[in-house]
């Protein structure tokens, strides 16, 4: 009886850790931020859970999350999203989470009017609670399915280094700026395929999110001219999850006519077994210029 009793007290300590476990406080988190945002109002929920420093992107230009709320109007329409993939760094203090995003005019019971994805990157802060630290997105049609009520982790072995996140973040930017004079010089499909990691996922303004290594491959095919100009990075202290982000621009040909956009990226990186960052999100969100 005893040691039934002691595999059933070891069992509870066991679920408990995993109910406690970082990537799932992570993922409640995001799921209470976007609830907030339904029961009240969007303003509401990014006040409460922006962190102090949290960037967001407006028209090309990174702003204070918090600034732009205090200052800025209600808005009247109501956002609603869902995580659907989720990653937390081994030391619990960095993560993000990714999934759909729909805008309807005024109330729940409005058919959307804008769809998009979103990936918003969270952060520790000194109460131990995770706070939004970049929130960023793209639209697109909408989906050809409803999105799926369901939560997906990264897959793959990171490797963890030494816990000096100064260090950390300069080699980060470091390899971004290694990522970027690379792809200048062999061109995007060559420069992708060496650094993508096998579960990453690309998002591209107006366009579904490219998830599938044929549609990726597709995607860096088309006659686009990337650019990046990284602005900041920031990485976990176990030194295996990180991201940069900066400015981007694009050149391509339409009808014959050169046609350039601007806007922002962000790039989420990870530690593969073998100590190498490895892209897991790419997103480049683009605006035609005036």
């Amino acid at each position: 009886m005893k040691n039934v009793f002691y595999v059933l007290l070891l069992l509870a300590i066991a679920g408990s850790a995993v109910a406690q476990s970082p990537l799932l406080t992570l993922v409640n988190t995001e799921k209470k931020f976007a609830q907030l945002s339904q029961d009240s109002t969007t303003k509401t929920a990014f006040l409460q859970y922006l962190a102090p420093d949290g960037v967001l992107f407006t028209k090309g230009k990174v702003t204070n999350g918090r600034e732009m709320f205090e200052t800025g109007p209600e808005n009247p329409g109501k956002l609603t999203w869902q995580p659907v993939a989720a990653d937390v760094s081994a030391s619990g203090d960095l993560g993000y989470t990714t999934g759909p995003w729909e805008s309807r005019p005024k109330s729940l019971s409005d058919k959307p009017s804008a769809f998009g994805h979103f990936v918003t990157i969270w952060k520790k802060i000194s109460n131990n609670n995770w706070r939004v630290a970049l929130d960023i997105g793209i639209m697109h049609p909408a989906p050809p399915s409803p999105p799926v009520n369901m939560i997906r982790a990264a897959t793959g072995i990171r490797s963890v280094t030494s816990p000096d996140s100064l260090k950390n973040r300069e080699e980060l930017l470091a390899f971004d700026n290694q990522f970027i004079k690379t792809l200048e010089k062999t061109g995007a499909a060559a420069t992708y395929k060496q650094f993508l990691a096998p579960q990453a996922r690309l998002y591209r303004m107006n366009q579904q999110p490219y998830l599938e290594r044929a549609a990726i491959d597709s995607l860096l095919k088309q006659p686009v001219t990337l650019g990046f100009l990284p602005l900041n990075a920031a990485v976990a202290e176990s030194g295996d999850l990180g991201y940069v982000y900066g400015n981007s621009q694009a050149m391509a040909t339409v009808a014959g006519k050169a046609v350039k956009q601007m806007g922002n990226y962000l790039r989420v990186w990870k530690k593969d077994s073998q100590g190498q960052w490895k892209i897991v999100i790419d997103l480049v969100s683009l605006e035609p210029t005036e």
